[in-house]
């Protein structure tokens, strides 16, 4: 029956869009952190609209399940296909098409399969600025951060993927194409189904391409890197730092020095940004599509290096920044900025990890940090504690970091360690997952926070579009 079913699907996809042996399928079955192993009937990677369409119909007709994946290079093991065997996994990559892009309507239509990447070289070129970015930007599809509603740098300007996202193309189980496609940026007519399937994690159809907001590139940008006297000082700089830019901030991350011993550690080509690791830092960056907020004045400065500067300065008058630095080339920020994308990496590397993916209210962010700290060192005092990440948007990627010094027990920690991470988070109203998705790993999490009333709702919207629970069944709920 195997045989007679993936040849079935090689007369849809032929030999270069199917792969089953062992070796052609072995990346596609386990996450990026190796967390989860799966197994499957074969990998299936379409190359039209129309072949995905069939594979669907095909798989409704024979009862197969589909697990929907782009890049693969997400943390919550959502595009890891079961144990069974029985899966396919339909992999995206081959429809990697930009459709169109529109710079008068100031969009893209692009397949899902498109590295996150190629789009910002293509968008580019055109004089545009697609303004997504995550440090998984080489190799990440934007399918895949649709499908995820994925977050990333740029957030505190530009919002998440939804925010981005015109319209969409989706394939339901069964092979039903929905054109939700649109360069609108209003259409008030019914139910907005497509932030309905933005952040499903592939549980309720495949998106296959979406319309995507574009903006005016930035043509001039200030980055600096300074150590804060805490969480509290950090938030305070950066509503400093909008008011004075006219709400230019396009990044601001929360870095500790616990995220700087390892980073360094695993990356010691990376220059240090200060003299002294501060026990908490931010990294920061403002941009202007103004051609000549780049261009030094008179005192040699440019307007956007002054505005960070002042900021900068007026804060260290206050107590809030002990010590600054200011990216003076392209060199020098990307240095910066290495020290930030390097943290999953280097974490990756590390003995263990325990990982989180936290939104709270920037009211919250320093009490709940404080807490977290007593409590971490409570349970293991030798755990680097690195909550770093986009507090601009109020997310913290709150990761608590195993090396030679923690007890070979450290496994045994990690569920009083989540414990009380969302113990905390649920004290102050924040939310378990800000840009990673539930996928597997929060599945059990979500049903403890989530109202039944909410997740009601949600399994009548799953049950009405995936009535055999065929589209990647056991994530999310």
């Amino acid at each position: 029956m195997a045989t007679e079913l993936i040849a079935s699907l090689r007369d849809i996809v032929g030999d270069p869009g199917l792969k089953t042996d062992a070796d052609a399928t072995a990346s596609f079955l386990t996450d990026w952190h190796g967390q989860y192993h799966g197994a499957a009937l074969a990998v299936v990677m379409p190359e039209t609209t129309e072949q995905v369409s069939q594979v669907m119909a095909f798989a409704d007709a024979h009862d197969i399940v589909v697990v929907p994946q782009g890049g693969n290079t997400g943390f919550m093991g959502g595009a890891t296909p079961d144990s069974s065997g029985h899966s396919l996994v339909l992999s995206l990559r081959r429809m990697n098409r930009i459709r169109e892009i529109d710079p008068t309507n100031m969009s893209m239509t692009v397949e899902a399969g498109c590295v996150l990447q190629t789009l910002h070289e293509a968008t580019e070129a055109e004089g545009l600025y697609f303004p997504l970015n995550l440090a998984a930007k080489g190799s990440c599809t934007i399918g895949g951060n649709l499908g995820t509603n994925a977050g990333g740098l740029n957030v505190v300007r530009y919002g998440t993927t939804r925010e981005l996202t015109l319209g969409v193309e989706v394939v339901l189980m069964g092979g039903r194409v929905l054109n939700l496609l649109s360069g609108l940026r209003k259409d008030n007519t019914g139910y907005d189904l497509r932030h309905l399937f933005v952040g499903s994690e592939g549980t309720l159809g495949v998106i296959t391409a979406a319309t995507m907001k574009l903006f005016p590139q930035p043509v001039a940008r200030a980055t600096a890197f300074a150590e804060v006297r805490d969480v509290d000082a950090a938030v305070q700089l950066l509503h400093r730092l909008q008011a004075a830019s006219g709400g230019g901030v396009e990044a601001f991350e929360l870095i500790p020095a616990d995220i700087l011993h390892v980073v360094f550690r695993h990356f010691p080509e990376i220059p240090q940004p200060l003299a002294t690791r501060g026990a908490m830092n931010v990294l920061m960056e403002i941009g202007s599509t103004n051609p000549a907020s780049g261009m030094p004045d008179e005192t040699g400065e440019a307007p956007l290096q002054t505005i960070i500067q002042d900021t900068l300065a007026a804060a260290f008058e206050d107590g809030l920044v002990i010590d600054a630095t200011i990216a003076n080339s392209e060199a020098q920020r990307r240095a910066l900025w290495d020290v930030r994308e390097m943290a999953p990496e280097s974490h990756k590397r590390s003995v263990g990890v325990v990982r989180s993916d936290i939104s709270l209210t920037q009211s919250a962010l320093a009490p709940f940090y404080a807490e977290m700290v007593d409590g971490v060192k409570t349970i293991d005092p030798n755990l680097w504690i690195c909550g770093y990440g986009h507090i601009g948007d109020g997310n913290l990627h709150f990761n608590l970091v195993a090396d030679e010094r923690s007890n070979s027990d450290f496994a045994e920690k990690k569920t009083d360690l989540y414990d009380l991470i969302y113990d905390k988070v649920a004290k102050y109203g924040g939310s378990i997952s800000a840009e990673h998705g539930i996928g597997q790993t929060k599945r059990a999490q979500l049903a403890k926070v989530k109202a039944p009333e909410v997740l009601d709702v949600m399994r009548a919207i799953k049950a009405s579009i995936d009535p055999k629970n065929l589209m990647n069944p056991g994530k999310v709920i």
